[in-house]
């Protein structure tokens, strides 16, 4: 299980090649992690890459069981400050018993930040009552962050992501010409009523929290790719989620009733905790989010598995009609 570094076309190497050496990883983890034979990094592996971003590499180690998934990963960016900021916010999270992936070094050398690898679930690979259970379990995960006293040097800015719909929906009709108008109806739309919001930036949110990114182990939710965490209003966090399980609904035909609606038992987990309301708010942050599902669709990103042909224009048309109809409440 090995790769080899990928270079972008400008040239510029995004994942340094020091990161995927198993002899290099283990000399530099080892005054984090010790020099037990079980902690040698054996073979390396770029699972994900995000072009001109990042790139996220499975580490397996000799004390891995065999077949068992690799016990690190490691996040390497092309801008140095983002894996200072991700490792400490893992240790910030983890003095406050809010869980997530596990803290083990920023190695600077290499622009990355390493972590334990999670051995939960993610939502959608649940069934019935424990879906549901999982729901609930994202639901109380993100009151605690939403809660959290953490150290955030980002904000959300709402100008920012208005003057980023036209983008949006260009995007989308590029790359998928049917969904062209139901897109750009959409960007005006949420362009005609983002006066009327005012969200606020008081609490800490993922920014990206959907059904993939929670982990069910067991007695416990981890969530992970925690990478745009800032300080920001928590209906971002709630809508977010929210869309993303009508996204799920439709991928695998649920209905209201099997076995329950999720969204709504996740939204009502969550207000229980905090008296979160349904408000204007959360009708436009749903709506945006729903509009960033199409982007990320037709880019061939957002939760997998990504769709092609007919059924990539029919979850694009979908999302499209499921924003429109957040907003008419």
């Amino acid at each position: 299980m090995t790769a080899a570094a990928w270079t972008s076309p400008a040239g510029t190497p995004e994942v340094p090649p020091g990161a995927l050496d198993p002899e290099l990883v283990t000399r530099r983890l080892a005054p984090f992690l010790g020099g037990g034979a079980q902690h040698r990094v054996v073979a390396a592996e770029v699972v994900a890459l995000a072009s001109g971003r990042r790139a996220v590499i499975a580490y397996r180690t000799a004390g891995d069981a065999d077949g068992a998934r690799p016990s690190l990963i490691g996040k390497t960016y092309v801008d140095p400050v983002r894996a200072p900021r991700l490792h400490r916010l893992l240790e910030d999270l983890s003095a406050l018993d809010i869980a997530a992936p596990r803290p083990v070094a920023h190695l600077p050398e290499l622009r990355m930040a390493v972590f334990g690898a999670s051995s939960g679930r993610p939502i959608d690979r649940l069934s019935g009552a424990e879906r549901v259970v999982g729901v609930v379990m994202a639901a109380h995960w993100l009151s605690t962050l939403h809660a959290a006293p953490l150290r955030l040097d980002r904000r959300l800015d709402p100008a920012a992501e208005t003057r980023r719909l036209d983008a949006l929906a260009r995007i989308v009709a590029d790359r998928d010409r049917s969904a062209a108008a139901p897109a750009a109806l959409l960007a005006a739309r949420l362009a005609a009523l983002s006066s009327l919001i005012r969200p606020s930036a008081r609490s800490p949110i993922h920014k990206d929290f959907h059904y993939q990114h929670a982990l069910v182990e067991p007695g416990r939710m981890v969530v992970i790719d925690l990478d745009e965490v800032r300080a920001g209003d928590r209906a971002v966090d709630v809508a977010h989620f929210a869309a993303n399980l009508r996204l799920l609904a439709m991928r695998q035909a649920i209905t209201s009733g099997e076995p329950a609606n999720l969204e709504s038992v996740f939204v009502d987990a969550y207000a229980a905790r905090t008296g979160y309301e349904r408000d204007a708010r959360h009708r436009w942050f749903g709506a945006y989010t729903c509009l960033k599902i199409a982007r990320q669709l037709v880019c061939g990103r957002g939760p997998a598995p990504v769709p092609g042909g007919a059924e990539l224009e029919r979850q694009v048309g979908l999302i499209l009609e499921e924003g429109l109809r957040w907003l008419r409440g």
